[in-house]
């Protein structure tokens, strides 16, 4: 990845509860414009370092926080404290792109976290409110929505999508 195409994006707070999350200070956006899983880049000495995250959310009057999945605990977590935070292009929504449409995800090879590689999408299908990712997955098609919780990150460098899906859903296509 290109270090100079990361968007400085805030700085890292105190650990907030026993679980290893850190408040964010966020300067250059808001929490509405990151996609809310992936990785974001933390300036540590110099030298931009990726840490994979699986939240970050609005935590009332504490703000904004991240629970990076490297730290489990305050005081691991607390080596990050005030350092600056970067966010790769995939992780930012760019609100300025009316003309966006669920169909430029055709072509793009999809990526569960926890299935990995699933295919390629090959068509969209269902509503303009809810629109389904028709993913060609071998020999068999895979229907995933495409919800705000479900879609992790767009990377378009790698024309991929990162996806978590719901719990059961690919083991049914498995078992068809």
């Amino acid at each position: 990845m290109d270090l100079e195409s990361l968007h400085h994006i805030g700085k890292l707070g105190k650990p907030w509860g026993n679980q290893g999350e850190l408040t964010v200070h966020l300067e250059d956006c808001d929490l509405d414009d990151l996609v809310h899983a992936g990785s974001l880049f933390v300036d540590i000495e110099g030298q931009k370092v990726p840490f994979f995250f699986n939240k970050l959310y609005d935590k009332g009057r504490t703000g904004v926080l991240v629970k990076f999945d490297d730290f489990n605990d305050p005081e691991s977590a607390s080596i990050l404290v005030g350092r600056e935070l970067y966010a790769p292009p995939g992780l930012l929504i760019d609100g300025s792109d009316e003309s966006w449409d669920p169909e430029d995800c055709i072509g793009m090879l999809v990526r569960d976290e926890e299935h990995g590689e699933l295919g390629e999408v090959t068509a969209i299908e269902g509503s303009d409110k809810n629109p389904v990712l028709v993913i060609q997955h071998g020999t068999e098609e895979v229907m995933v929505p495409m919800a705000d919780d479900i879609i992790l990150g767009i990377d378009p460098e790698d024309n991929s999508l990162l996806v978590r899906t719901p719990p059961g859903l690919i083991a049914f296509y498995r078992e068809q």
